[in-house]
């Protein structure tokens, strides 16, 4: 990633953590989860290639091509951090503690929470949660409006107009996109939530960035 893109998104995410970055603790690791309704209605929580024994090593990134939030692209999902519900384990266990046991059975798995892939920094968590990927030309323009608060919070941060268009999907009003929600309202099973998000309109996705 370079400098220059590096330089204009670190102003985004100091805005919608409301402090700089390196207010946070800069030796803890950083994760991003996704989970919500939308997992279970469609099956993507019960996809064969959750059980891919590279994947579960964290040896190669999931993609699928439904497996996303939005309709610009698939996410790209660290499969070893994800957190699989699995009832006779009595909870629920990473995805990288499946590759040392015997497959779980056909009927008894599902993926709970998708760990969004990313390098264990906050600047990356939040990278991938909002989705803006490794260059400006991953960007895409959100055509529905954003929170007025989140709008003037950004546009004061000097985020430029190209950025603001895609970080309006992260930053909506409740009628489409995600809603930003600072660090509530969600308990995540692993970590402590640094920025959370809610799929206002569907109930379909959750998001939170987390310490672990």
């Amino acid at each position: 990633m370079s400098d220059e893109w590096r330089a204009r998104l670190t102003p985004a995410f100091e805005a919608l953590l409301g402090a700089p970055l390196s207010d946070h603790p800069q030796d803890a690791t950083y994760a991003t989860f996704a989970w919500g309704n939308f997992l279970g209605e469609t099956g993507l929580d019960r996809l064969p290639a959750w059980l891919d024994p590279a994947a579960l090593r964290g040896d190669t990134v999931l993609v699928h091509q439904h497996l996303a939030m939005n309709d610009e692209g698939p996410l790209r999902v660290d499969a070893a951090g994800s957190l699989f519900d699995i009832p006779s384990a009595d909870g629920l266990l990473e995805g990288s503690d499946l590759k040392d046991l015997q497959l779980p059975p056909a009927e008894d798995w599902r993926v709970a929470y998708v760990r969004l892939a990313s390098d264990g920094t906050l600047f990356d968590a939040m990278r991938v949660a909002t989705q803006v990927g490794d260059g400006p030309e991953d960007l895409f323009e959100f055509e529905f409006d954003a929170d007025e608060e989140w709008e003037a919070a950004l546009a004061e941060a000097g985020v430029d107009d190209e950025l603001l268009a895609h970080l309006r999907w992260c930053c909506a009003d409740g009628t489409a996109g995600m809603v930003f929600n600072g660090t509530g309202p969600f308990k995540v099973p692993r970590g402590t939530v640094v920025a959370s998000w809610s799929d206002e309109a569907g109930f379909q996705w959750d998001m939170a960035v987390v310490r672990l």
